[in-house]
């Protein structure tokens, strides 16, 4: 049995038979006037053929609306903040996926989960605490206070994915593309963030911006080859990936290119950290996972860098080498003896302690400063001339300093929540011997941790490319807690693996 719930279907109801009758009525005028008035018969054609359109896109909105969300993604992740600027100021393609997700979601008319009401609530609790500390400053800080509210507005992802990938069953499908994207991500995401710190001058920007076509970063790398960490020491590439399509020294190749992107990416702190603490979730928490091939790997790495010692200068204040590499790691627990590192860990560190006293201890109690001022320049930590610096470099504190306490509690609750849900799922599957289940629910979970670690060292959940990815993740984790509850509630037999759900499109040969 496939990874969907027995609600889904392939596609929503077709368009009403009254607009086709209406086209069939329009088509036979436009042949009567075809020989009287040509042009008037001309344009009544071009608006036959764009309502056609549009009653083709409405009665497919759901497939239309997450592959459109799909797409965006897949440009977060390979083009990093580049991609946000598609569009025209201020509707870019980050509003647009959402708008038409909406659109898509209120047109399903329900989000589908009945089994984890606790996390729906939680979640417009957060929303709701977001909404009433920013239409105050609208007013005030007008199209600021949009900008900066997108923070907690991005959330409405969570609904919008949830509920379509419910809706159309798509949960196999989605897994499996991610499979497919793997090598492509792994190949492009080293070159990429390489070419982008050596041509970052001459790279072409966006019309109407000077934000570069190209502009990855570190940490958001370091995001996503965190996932994919995971998923390969999981072993779900074997599960998601069809056996005409295996190759053994695939693996061997991907993990090649994972230590590059990883070396690739050793500047940032946040990058280290992620992927580390990503893998580290999962050889705790599934020790037989086959983590030997990639522990070997790097410790080859590692020794030849070491001894060679390997050093690339792209224009930064810091090298990428292993030596770096085993710096960020130490400046996480410590000093790492690095003038640059301890300074900018020493300007964080000030920094929240500031937001911590002006709102746990502070006026900002309830309400925080709220969405639409610059808290840099407020809390006299600007750094960037043009005052493009507007929130700290850390995605909880941000929640805390603009939604004050009840807002940061409303965030720490749900994601806490979230994360207890998919190790207790985890932990239910593995009971009753279904490891796809189990591994599936452990790498949303790594997945999600190190959006988490890398919001916690950089301005990330604010962004497009880290916000909407994070609560798509989110949403997807969502339908997959629901998909699994009703199936394992429709076993006669839940102990039995024969009863439990296999993807038998993707079993291995």
């Amino acid at each position: 049995m496939p990874l969907r719930s027995s609600g889904a279907r392939g596609e929503l109801p077709r368009t009403g038979w009254a607009v086709w009758l209406a086209l069939l009525l329009a088509a036979l005028l436009v042949g009567v006037l075809a020989s009287v008035q040509p042009l008037l018969a001309g344009g009544l054609t071009a608006l036959m053929v764009l309502l056609a359109g549009l009653a083709r896109v409405w009665s497919r909105l759901s497939q239309f609306a997450l592959g459109f969300i799909g797409v965006s993604l897949i440009g977060y992740a390979f083009l990093g903040k580049g991609y946000s600027y598609i569009g025209v100021p201020p509707l870019f393609v980050g509003e647009m996926a959402l708008g038409l997700g909406l659109l898509a979601l209120w047109r399903v008319g329900t989000v589908g989960v009945r089994h984890y009401r606790g996390l729906l609530a939680l979640l417009g609790v957060f929303l709701f605490i977001g909404l009433i500390n920013t239409v105050p400053y609208i007013g005030l800080y007008k199209i600021d206070a949009l900008r900066d509210g997108v923070t907690w507005l991005y959330a409405a992802f969570a609904l919008i994915v949830a509920g379509l990938l419910l809706r159309l069953g798509w949960l196999e499908r989605v897994t499996a593309q991610y499979a497919r994207l793997i090598p492509w991500f792994l190949a492009a995401a080293p070159l990429s963030f390489i070419v982008f710190k050596l041509f970052e001058k001459v790279i072409p920007a966006w019309p109407g911006s000077d934000t570069p076509l190209l502009y990855p970063k570190g940490g958001d790398i370091g995001v996503h080859l965190a996932g994919i960490v995971a998923f390969l020491l999981l072993g779900l590439h074997h599960r998601f990936t069809p056996p005409e399509r295996r190759r053994s020294w695939h693996e061997w190749l991907w993990w090649g290119l994972i230590l590059l992107g990883i070396l690739a990416t050793s500047e940032s702190r946040a990058a280290t950290l992620a992927i580390v603490a990503s893998g580290a979730f999962i050889v705790l928490l599934r020790p037989r996972s086959g983590w030997g091939r990639p522990v070997y790997l790097v410790a080859v790495l590692l020794t030849l860098l070491i001894a060679t010692n390997f050093k690339v200068n792209l224009g930064g204040q810091r090298d990428i080498s292993a030596e770096a590499l085993l710096l960020n790691v130490q400046s996480i627990a410590g000093d790492s003896g690095s003038d640059v590192r301890e300074g900018t860990r020493t300007w964080r560190l000030n920094w929240w302690n500031d937001i911590v006293d002006y709102t746990v201890y502070g006026p900002y109690f309830w309400t925080g400063k709220g969405y639409g001022i610059n808290l840099a320049d407020s809390d006299g930590y600007q750094v960037y001339e043009d005052h493009s610096l507007r929130n700290p470099h850390n995605g909880h504190m941000t929640f805390l300093a603009r939604s004050g306490v009840p807002g940061f509690l409303a965030w720490t609750a749900l994601q806490l929540a979230f994360g207890v849900c998919l190790l207790r799922a985890s932990a239910r599957a593995r009971a009753a011997r279904n490891t796809l289940w189990a591994n599936l629910n452990l790498w949303i979970f790594a997945y999600w941790a190190a959006f988490l670690v890398n919001a916690s060292f950089d301005v990330y959940l604010e962004g497009p490319q880290g916000g909407i990815w994070f609560w798509c993740l989110f949403g997807f984790g969502l339908a997959a807690l629901e998909t699994q509850r009703r199936q394992f509630a429709r076993s006669d037999s839940p102990a039995s693996p024969s009863a439990l759900p296999v993807p038998t499109a993707l079993k291995e040969s």
